[in-house]
């Protein structure tokens, strides 16, 4: 983008098509290069109308921007790293020996959907245990649980993928147990 002259208008459009990236990559990659003071846009208006965007593009960051090469970012005293979010978040399979209702919800789920659950994080299974627990407490029988599952199923919207995660605000208010919401960030 520097090498071209200083009157060159760049469309994202075409940087998509003389490069490899998609367009939400350019978009992507344009907006940090503007966040990071390489890139400053701004629009051209014409009786108070937008009617295009230009950009200044600079060898080196503007508006007091500190030129850092790999620089290490700190937050509440933890590192941060370019470790991808995958590595972070650690799905699991949805577990079905851990509780009855679990088991329950499962035997229905493949019932009604011929498929598994989707995996679940580890966060997840916290908040599905703690609620499990709740009906426990409130001494919902396996078979009060199974029926109100059936019903989920037999009313579950097409786009609704039948998480259990959906499902525990709805059989809350079902057993009249008030939603806590604990358990889950």
């Amino acid at each position: 983008m520097l090498s071209k002259p200083d009157t060159f208008k760049f469309h994202i459009d075409e940087l998509v098509k003389h490069g490899t990236d998609g367009k939400d990559s350019v978009r992507a990659g344009l907006k940090e290069l503007e966040q990071c003071g390489y890139i400053k846009r701004y629009s051209v208006k014409e009786k108070g109308k937008i009617q295009s965007w230009e950009m200044d593009i600079y060898e080196k960051p503007e508006s007091g921007f500190p030129v850092v090469e790999n620089p290490t970012l700190l937050t509440n005293d933890k590192e941060l790293t370019n470790e991808k979010e995958k590595d972070i978040k650690r799905y699991i399979g949805f577990p079905t020996d851990d509780h009855v209702f679990l088991n329950i919800y499962n035997s229905e789920f493949r019932r009604a959907l011929n498929r598994d659950h989707p995996k679940i994080t580890e966060q997840q299974l916290l908040h599905i245990i703690h609620h499990m627990q709740l009906l426990l407490e409130w001494e919902i029988t396996a078979e009060e649980f199974r029926q109100q599952v059936r019903d989920h199923f037999e009313t579950l919207a097409k786009k609704n993928n039948g998480s259990i995660l959906a499902f525990i605000p709805s059989f809350m208010r079902r057993f009249e147990i008030p939603y806590t919401g604990l358990g889950f960030e």
